[in-house]
């Protein structure tokens, strides 16, 4: 049972959200409540994949079954029966399998209520693959919204990625780090949702780390948490000095970086908002690089609570060296290897 009604939605929210669900047929309808349960359970078990659109891909593949969805191949027909799945899905299957601090629980009923507003009133015919993928694990509860950044319940840092680095940057420090906070084990994964980016201010990630540190306390067998973004390049101090603080944030309290093969989707979304770097990177001056940075527990919940009494230690704030803690031997990030 949907866990859904413990939020306190709003009467608007829930109905919104129960006539998008109701925008099929009647057939369209039975297949649903025939199908969706096992797709559901699918989804829901490859949460931890790699592949973030997993879970995703598994409703698509429902949708375009020409046995039990004749119309799910047609794109506008396609986005009309994602609504409806997702829809179904927060109504009867969402699930929360961690325990959740109240700074996040309370984000929840305007959360869904945005949520409901987007699959209610969308009158374009297109559902973007990206926001499905994300839908689909906001509506099972896989991700959790957290402000400026979403976090996946069930991420992972795969010890291949530590080897590879230390053969080519033959720095230990980040192995080091990982290997003192066990992260072979779950971690959570942050990622950035375009329709929340007014919260991406220096603010919204102080927030956002603020309320992921009481998640943590919470699970205490969740390692820490991790990310892989073309921002998280120490480049940026050069490119983007505005962006910087947010990778130096997170190494000066105890993160480590490790670089990730770069995409043509990092790329352009590395100049999408910016002249300047799409300037740098024409004239061959500046090479986007995408890079994970994993921010082990202990560490972040040390920055969480030293924030309580000293706001400069947050993300956007200049930090006196003479402020800073004391570096420690493991956990120390080594200087990244060269972007470009």
């Amino acid at each position: 049972m949907s866990q859904i009604q413990g939020f306190s939605i709003t009467a608007e929210t829930q109905a919104r959200l129960v006539a998008v669900a109701n925008d099929v047929s009647p057939e369209e309808n039975r297949e649903f409540r025939r199908l969706l349960p096992a797709i559901a359970a699918e989804a829901r078990a490859l949460a931890g994949h790699w592949d973030f659109t997993s879970p995703a891909a598994v409703v698509d593949r429902l949708i375009q079954d020409p046995r039990a969805f004749p119309k799910g191949v047609e794109p506008c027909q396609r986005t009309r029966l994602r609504q409806a799945a997702v829809a179904r899905l927060v109504l009867g299957f969402f699930r929360l399998d961690d325990r959740l601090p109240d700074s996040i629980l309370r984000l929840y009923p305007q959360f869904f209520g945005r949520l409901s507003s987007f699959l209610h009133d969308r009158v374009d015919g297109v559902y973007e693959d990206d926001f499905f993928a994300k839908d689909v694990r906001y509506a099972l509860g896989l991700t959790i919204p957290c402000g400026t950044l979403q976090f996946d319940l069930n991420g992972g840092i795969g010890p291949k990625l530590l080897v590879r680095d230390l053969v080519a940057t033959k720095s230990l420090n980040p192995t080091l780090s990982y290997v003192v906070s066990r992260g072979w084990g779950r971690w959570y994964s942050n990622h950035i949702d375009l329709r929340a980016i007014k919260e991406f201010t220096s603010e919204g990630w102080t927030t956002s780390f603020a309320r992921i540190a009481e998640l943590l306390a919470l699970n205490p067998a969740v390692r820490g948490v991790a990310g892989v973004a073309w921002f998280y390049d120490p480049e940026l101090a050069r490119v983007s000095p505005h962006l910087a603080h947010i990778g130096q944030t997170m190494r000066r309290h105890g993160a480590f970086v490790v670089k990730m093969k770069t995409h043509p989707h990092d790329i352009e979304n590395a100049l999408a908002r910016s002249l300047i770097r799409k300037k740098l990177y024409a004239k061959g001056e500046y090479f986007p690089a995408c890079y994970l940075v994993g921010w082990p527990r202990r560490r972040l919940l040390d920055w969480a609570e030293r924030l309580k009494s000293d706001p400069r230690v947050g993300f956007g704030s200049i930090e006196p060296a003479e402020a800073r803690p004391a570096a420690r031997p493991v956990g120390l990030v080594a200087t990244a290897p060269a972007s470009s």
